[in-house]
């Protein structure tokens, strides 16, 4: 039998074609085209992660923070137009600590006291009419020697229910001091129909006269006194008590 002949060695240097191809392929053999494909990686990765987000803004709509929609059943236009007046109003008389101070005044006598009793100082509020009996009793016991003991204390007469007629010759008639300011409160219809008189005034009730209101702190209400006639006594020790400090 002739001798094999081993195969002839590869020429030194030279190498196979599955090690050529290996070789090739590590980053110390080419280097340029390592760094070139690793660049195309990294932009194809960045790209796959970019997608997502930009779909899930473009679905969101105006979906930011401060424009979140907390009412999703209202329509844009509803939630774009300002409450109105009435809105603002019952609002502030709910929530403001001093809401005669702070609603809006719906006649020229709301308006007239709201500017009284926001200035400093103890305001006295008192409504009557010059027909009712106990408002005139209350002006026989002795109103005007309240406003003079009191030189410090303003005092508004707010005349209601009396067809929009001022009573300012009963209250000259009881001597009151011309420092008493007097405001007229205009009917809705005539004063003898009960069902349609104004029974509030800036946002407070009024039920009864006469009724007696005392302000402090820029138009902050400290009493209210809405059942009746009143002992000047009495009115004068809620004024003593509203001079504390609070």
């Amino acid at each position: 039998m002739e001798p094999t002949e081993p195969p002839p060695a590869a020429p030194q240097g030279s190498v196979g074609p599955v090690h050529a191809r290996l070789s090739l392929a590590h980053p110390l053999n080419d280097p340029l085209g390592f760094v070139m494909r690793s660049w195309v990686s990294v932009v194809v990765l960045c790209l796959l992660l970019a997608v997502p987000a930009h779909a899930q803004e473009s679905n969101s709509g105006d979906c930011t923070v401060s424009a979140m929609r907390l009412d999703s059943g209202a329509s844009a236009p509803e939630r774009a137009r300002a409450p109105d007046n009435t809105a603002r109003s019952e609002q502030v008389a709910v929530t403001h600590p001093r809401p005669a101070a702070a609603v809006s005044p719906s006649t020229d006598a709301e308006r007239s006291v709201q500017n009284i009793i926001t200035n400093d100082g103890l305001h006295v509020v008192h409504f009557w009419a010059p027909w009712c009996s106990n408002s005139r009793n209350e002006l026989a016991n002795g109103w005007a020697g309240l406003v003079e003991a009191n030189p410090e204390v303003s005092f508004t007469f707010v005349t209601v229910w009396n067809d929009g007629n001022a009573g300012t010759s009963m209250l000259d008639d009881y001597n009151l001091p011309d420092r008493v300011t007097e405001v007229t409160q205009p009917g809705l219809d005539p004063s003898n129909n009960e069902a349609t008189r104004r029974r509030s005034f800036l946002t407070h009730p009024v039920t009864w006269i006469p009724s007696t209101w005392i302000f402090h702190n820029n138009g902050e209400l400290a009493f209210a006194m809405n059942y009746g006639e009143m002992n000047m006594s009495t009115l004068q020790s809620l004024i003593n008590t509203t001079r504390k400090d609070w």
